[in-house]
């Protein structure tokens, strides 16, 4: 049987469960079984696919993998099928193998932990029914609160992205298995849903653009655990063929800077493209490094923050720093595109006082990806900054929070606040409680009430692990070696265009299990960073071009021309230009010419049209 539909149908189902075990049957060429371990091996009948045996523990390792179901990149790709796997260990992945790197035929890669399919180039979802609690304070992985072992993770590009305990039980009983992946500008959502209950919603993950792809299934056991991993009733479709994107127009602000106690910040003036240029994403990459013997051992508060005209520092990107473990972070920053344009200060702090002046080795780029947002973030009002103190029950964080008041301009389409806070302080740090954001629409207008708990208490999964230190426990909105999450509140439904709201926050007490000495409830705090971030419908902005020039040749063809360094080349000959080579191309294909050619520049926003010699212009160019 061969496939190459679109839609892949792996479904003779025949009563209601699935088989520990079943008769092998010949392997035609639209699937291909590997065993990489111990044990019988994956077993294959009517469509059914059994990867794991439950009595044999130690070592398994087994994958199906599929030809592909449909040609080429898609802008969607759905996979739905029904899964029985039990409680014991480790667990499996489904891979959207990318067949530029695997190949459209043949075996599933080798893959040393099926829970962990970090594979470069591809995404996959990872099953994990096998994390016990340890008695070890330190463990490297850490589920010491002994929660549910049913842990659905996301992976992509040789990373785990994310991973949450699945609400709903699975384990032990037959359950739809349903993903979706929707192509959006600048990377991904994905969507999962385990027995009938979503575990991701919409998720964003960067850079995930289309790519040409087949399933696998893989599954494995550890030495101490077992459990069966069966599949059936596979479908994977592919939606609309994938329209070739633009590369992004990259920029590099910082490259493996180090803090310690003599610096404990780094600062940056860009020219960041100008607001009146189309871009649908904005992603901010913030990596932690290796710093050798100069890499203090603990947990910092860091920002990547804008400077503003008037010196204000406002941070978009708060994050904890880890216990001595590379992080990689890509973070959607598209909501604060009004501070990222044109003449920019972009900075980047890590604590204020390092361990033995040991500090923190960083890097940060930005990355505008070309397309147009649904609606467009177009002001940012800062609500409260810096750092809360408790002080007493009486005061309770309320000397920080005054109310806030913010005109709403008549084209606001949508509203939302952005507000990340972190616990600190003995108390502060390990102790939850709630806080409650008062919106009042306008004058008359019946107040809204948005409550949220500040805990956090997935800390044990957070990819960047393992970690030293007590980095798995539970703490007040924040983890070591993670972005600090923000809490969203979407103000949409009851704003007023054209009134004046006031904003007001309201700190809940703290939540003991046994109450600390009052001194030592005074001195907790709160980091908070929050923001009103206004939206319209969309305008019409300029096309961006990417080609950077960086410099001019004295009396070359593009001096003559008018060219200058800063100036962003658009078109060579009625050519788009977005790589160098698309240049190179343009220019050999303009080669024969006799008279002046046309090229389109960008000065800022402003667009020049200039006439060129044909042949070699003599600029330097940069990809941005």
């Amino acid at each position: 049987m061969r496939v190459a539909r679109l839609l892949l149908l792996i479904s003779l189902l025949v009563g209601a469960g699935l088989p520990a075990h079943a008769e092998d049957e010949p392997v035609g060429p639209s699937y291909h079984l590997a065993q990489f371990g111990a044990g019988g091996g994956p077993r294959a009948t009517d469509g059914r696919f059994g990867l794991l045996d439950e009595a044999w523990t130690k070592g398994q390792s087994n994958a199906v993998a599929f030809e592909p179901a449909f040609e080429g990149p898609r802008a969607t790709v759905k996979l739905a099928c029904r899964l029985r796997v039990h409680a014991g260990g480790d667990g499996g992945a489904f891979v959207f193998l990318n067949t530029s790197a695997f190949g459209v035929r043949g075996p599933a890669p080798f893959v040393p932990s099926w829970v962990e399919p970090n594979l470069r180039g591809s995404f996959a979802v990872g099953v994990d029914v096998h994390n016990p609690p340890s008695p070890e304070m330190f463990s490297p992985w850490g589920n010491y609160a002994d929660l549910p072992q049913r842990e659905i993770s996301l992976h992509f590009d040789g990373r785990e992205i994310v991973k949450r305990v699945a609400p709903a039980e699975f384990r032990g009983a037959v359950s739809e298995f349903v993903v979706e992946l929707v192509h959006v500008v600048g990377g991904a959502e994905v969507s999962v849903a385990v027995a009938g209950a979503p575990v991701y919603e919409r998720y964003f993950i960067p850079r995930l653009a289309p790519y040409p792809m087949r399933l696998a299934i893989g599954a494995g056991t550890r030495a101490d655990a077992a459990t069966v991993f069966d599949v059936d009733s596979i479908r994977f479709e592919g939606g609309e063929a994938a329209t070739p994107a633009r590369p992004p127009l990259h920029v590099e602000v910082f490259n493996h800077v180090l803090t310690n106690n003599a610096k404990t910040f780094f600062e940056k003036p860009l020219a960041l493209p100008p607001e009146g240029w189309a871009f649908g994403r904005v992603i901010l990459t913030l990596d932690i490094h290796d710093a050798g013997n100069d890499w203090d051992e603990w947990d910092r508060n860091g920002e990547v923050y804008v400077v503003t005209a008037d010196g204000t520092k406002l941070a978009i990107v708060p994050f904890i720093t880890s216990y001595r473990t590379p992080c990689h972070w890509e973070v959607d920053v598209t909501h604060f595109r009004p501070l990222l344009t044109g003449a920019c200060t972009l900075g980047v702090a890590a604590g204020t006082t390092f361990y033995k002046n040991r500090g923190y080795m960083l890097s940060i780029t930005l990355d505008f990806h070309h397309g147009t947002p649904a609606l467009e973030p177009y002001q940012v009002e800062p609500l409260w900054h810096g750092s809360a103190h408790y002080r007493s029950e009486e005061n309770r964080f309320r000397d920080f929070f005054t109310p806030r008041a913010v005109t709403i301009p008549a084209e606001a389409a949508a509203a939302r606040v952005f507000m990340t806070t972190t616990g600190h302080s003995q108390v502060g740090e390990f102790t939850p409680c709630t806080r409650t954001v008062v919106f009042q629409p306008g004058e008359d207008a019946e107040p809204q009430r948005f409550e949220n708990r500040l805990w956090k208490t997935d800390v044990y999964l957070n990819p960047n692990r393992p970690q030293f230190g007590t980095w798995q426990y539970a703490r007040a909105g924040w983890a070591p070696g993670d972005l600090v999450h923000p809490w969203w509140i979407d103000l949409t439904p009851h704003v007023q265009p054209g009134a004046v709201a006031e904003l007001r926050y309201e700190p809940g007490p703290y939540e003991f299990e046994q109450v600390p000495p009052a001194k030592d409830v005074a001195a907790a705090s709160q980091v908070v960073h929050s923001y009103l971030v206004l939206y319209r419908q969309p305008e019409w902005r300029t096309p961006a071009p990417t080609l950077l020039v960086t410099s001019v040749d004295g009396n070359s063809a593009a001096a003559q021309a008018g060219v200058q360094a800063g100036d962003y080349l658009a078109q060579y000959n009625g050519r788009r230009l977005d790589t160098v080579e698309d240049l190179r191309a343009a220019i050999g294909g303009a080669a024969a010419s006799e008279t002046p050619l046309p090229i389109v520049v960008y000065r800022g926003t402003q667009r020049l049209e200039f006439a060129i010699a044909p042949g070699r212009m003599g600029v330097s160019l940069g990809t941005r």
